[in-house]
């Protein structure tokens, strides 16, 4: 499954700490040579403060080597930094914690800073290193108190130059202390953040450019992924976000591989939300149902297939429902299999993965066919024969499908109930009826205001008439009287 693997394209979009859980997941599965892995985990981990975590690399990766001096010398600033910041974060620490003040600051939040600056003196500098040692330890490794610095900063000063980077920061410590709740909770935040930012005009001459935001929304679908998949309701809502027509695009534009996870998600929950997917989009929020999230996946990949990479989940996604084949889809579900047993977030759900896929598979196979041959479905499934008996008594079941099993000749016949064409006539036509009655009114109702304006406007223009002679008037008037 190496060839198929996302690992080097997902490690340009997530921090450093969570790329070092994407190549501990592969250092377990034994795809790659595990002294190129540890010289992978050392290059990251250089760019944090868990010293001792880069030196257990090194040893890994360059056995015999001597430890480079940069090493040492990061650890006693690292520690000399720490000692430091503490001192100052602890002081403002033990101020907000005090429940007079805490009652005090809950009252009103905007004027926090000045009101600790003049009650406690508390200057901006102590206040600031709430942030500076809170990122310290996130940087250190210690990410469930990182994150409860972090968040009293956040809390008193909640309008800073940092407030992105809070976020941000929250998000990874949740997701690395496994709190998948706050993690969500902290992803919703930051989307809403990305989402209220808006690119000033003259756009040339402003900070923030329409490409820094499609590049944050970029780092959310990819920081996302963690959370989505352990979250208990994570991939409904991963489904949600993906086809929001401003993440999507960025999908589109930027990083298309991520279409497995959207793939994989949708197969996972197309029969767990009967009502549909809450799409948001520009602040409103609407109903997608299953089978128009299918559809708008379907021609997403088929936008996309220029580009795309070999991947047995989005191959056999298209194959089944683009192109109808199944030899094919078969195929491809044989490799999706063992490609959801290794991929570092899929894995979590293989098993329900695959035993969706097969549903899939059923469902379409059953939507064009009128007797289906058991033995047949349960070879396109990957089935033997007597799993082909038991799965399709349990599809039967559990889908309510109109269909009787003939077990002596070993085939399912389905009763389709197909709509009478007289019937769909006359549904469309009163559609057709309804909407030109629609249109009609709204024509009545353009009209009748253009007439209303068009009035109020001809009766402006008398107003102004008369004014006008009225002034001329006043203007002979005057003459008249200075003679006089």
């Amino acid at each position: 499954m190496a060839e198929y693997d996302l690992t080097q394209k997902l490690l340009a979009y997530v921090d450093p700490q969570l790329g070092l859980g994407l190549l501990s997941h592969l250092s377990t599965k034994g795809v790659f040579d595990a002294r190129d892995l540890a010289k992978a985990q050392y290059e990251l981990a250089k760019h944090t403060s868990m010293v001792d975590v880069s030196l257990q690399f090194h040893q890994q990766a360059y056995p015999g080597e001597p430890v480079p001096e940069a090493l040492n010398q990061l650890k006693s600033q690292v520690d000399e930094r720490r000692q430091k910041l503490e001192k100052e974060a602890d002081q403002v620490v033990s101020i907000v914690k005090d429940p007079s003040v805490a009652n005090a600051l809950k009252q009103d939040k905007t004027p926090n800073l000045e009101w600790l600056q003049q009650n406690h003196n508390l200057s901006a500098d102590q206040i600031q290193a709430l942030y500076q040692y809170g990122r310290l330890l996130f940087s250190c490794g210690n990410y469930s108190k990182a994150a409860s610095y972090l968040y009293h900063y956040r809390e008193l000063v909640p309008d800073s130059s940092y407030s992105e980077s809070v976020l941000w920061g929250q998000l990874a410590c949740h997701i690395l202390s496994n709190e998948w709740e706050r993690a969500l909770e902290a992803l919703v935040a930051l989307r809403e953040h990305i989402d209220s930012l808006r690119v000033p005009a003259p756009a040339k001459d402003a900070a923030l450019t329409h490409e820094d935001i499609l590049q944050k929304r970029v780092w959310l679908l990819h920081w996302s992924l963690f959370v989505f998949f352990h979250h208990a309701a994570g991939r409904v809502k991963l489904v949600e976000l993906y086809l929001s027509p401003n993440y999507l695009n960025a999908m589109q534009m930027s990083c298309w591989w991520l279409l497995r996870y959207l793939v994989a998600a949708l197969v996972l929950t197309r029969r767990a939300t009967p009502r549909g997917y809450m799409v948001e989009s520009n602040g409103t929020s609407n109903k997608l149902s299953t089978q128009a999230a299918l559809r708008e996946v379907t021609k997403v990949i088929q936008m996309e297939a220029y580009r795309l990479q070999p991947d047995p989940v989005v191959d056999f996604f298209r194959l089944l429902y683009v192109e109808l084949d199944f030899e094919g889809a078969q195929a491809e579900l044989a490799k999706a299999t063992e490609l959801a047993h290794s991929d570092v977030f899929v894995q979590l759900h293989a098993d329900a993965f695959v035993e969706q896929a097969r549903f899939l598979v059923s469902e379409v196979y059953c939507r064009i066919h009128q007797k289906i041959d058991i033995a047949d479905l349960a070879t396109r499934l990957n089935l033997s024969r007597e799993e082909g008996n038991k799965w399709v008594e349990k599809l039967v079941a559990e889908t309510k499908a109109d269909a009787q099993i003939n077990v002596q000749e070993g085939v399912v016949l389905m009763n389709q109930n197909r709509p009478v064409v007289y019937q769909s006539v006359i549904d469309k036509t009163r559609g057709v009826a309804l909407r030109t009655s629609a249109l009609a009114q709204a024509i009545e109702r353009r009209v009748g205001d253009t007439q209303r304006l068009d009035r109020k406007a001809g009766d402006d223009v008398e107003q102004e008439d008369v004014d006008v002679d009225a002034e001329e008037e006043d203007m002979e008037a005057e003459p008249e009287a200075e003679t006089a």
